[in-house]
Parts: structure tokens; sequence; C-alpha cells
């Protein structure tokens, strides 16, 4: 499956950083972004960057191969919490299986996604590494 350039593009702040919304009103975040506090209703809403960095709440190891995915194998998936409280699904990079556990503390990087082919375009986005230091 092809990604479309200009649709890619148009995303491109929600691929290459973490921003979360904050409510003005009821004080919540709360990720994805959104226009519209689903607390509240309020639309007085703001986008804010988060620092990308939280811990894993629960994780997942998948095994399941996509086409053109196949290098990409076994995957961790995992519910990550940021500091800053919004709950997010993300996948763990850099990191043994045997070293994911609970409560392992993660920061978000930029890492490669998908190419449409070798000569093609490559697409990156947020992942998760266990922090360093």
């Amino acid at each position: 499956m092809r990604l479309s350039i200009p649709r890619f593009w148009r995303k491109r702040f929600d691929y290459y950083s973490v921003r979360i919304s904050e409510c003005l009103d009821c004080g919540r975040r709360f990720y994805p972004r959104r226009s519209v506090c689903p607390y509240c209703r309020s639309r007085n809403v703001r986008v804010i960057p988060s620092k990308g960095i939280g811990e894993v709440l629960t994780y997942t190891i998948s095994y399941y191969r996509l086409e053109g995915y196949e290098e990409v194998i076994p995957k961790i998936i995992a519910l990550i919490k940021l500091v800053e409280g919004p709950v997010l699904i993300g996948e763990l990079v850099d990191v043994d299986i045997s070293e994911v556990r609970e409560g392992l503390k993660v920061e978000a990087v930029l890492r490669r996604l998908k190419s449409e082919d070798p000569a093609g375009l490559i697409y990156y986005g947020i992942k998760f590494r266990p922090t360093v230091g």
C-alpha cells in the first residue's frame, strides 16, 4: 500500500513529533490531538508538544508479518504513559525482548516506518526506545 505524499506531508507534525492537546477549560490532556475536548466537549483546546518521555504500562510482542515489514520481526507494541499524562500506543525499538518490562522508562525517537521500494520514498515516524542514562 502506497502512502500519498501530500497526505503524509500534511500530517508531518503528527509523524515527526508527539503532540498532545490540553483543554483550557477542564485542564485535561489527551492524545491524539483533537480540536474538541473528549471529556467536557469544550472547543477551548490548545496543542502542546510533548517531551516524548514516558513509561511502559503494558506491552505485547507480535510475530505477525506484513508485506514490506518482514525485517521488523518480532515487533514490540506498548501502551506508554507520557509524563504529561496521556496514554498512547507505540512501537519499542533498540531494546532486547528480555529487557522489556512494565515500568520501563522510554523516550520518543524518529525512526524509519517504511519505504516504497529501494529507490522510492522513505517514510519516518515516532517510535520509542529505552531512555539513555
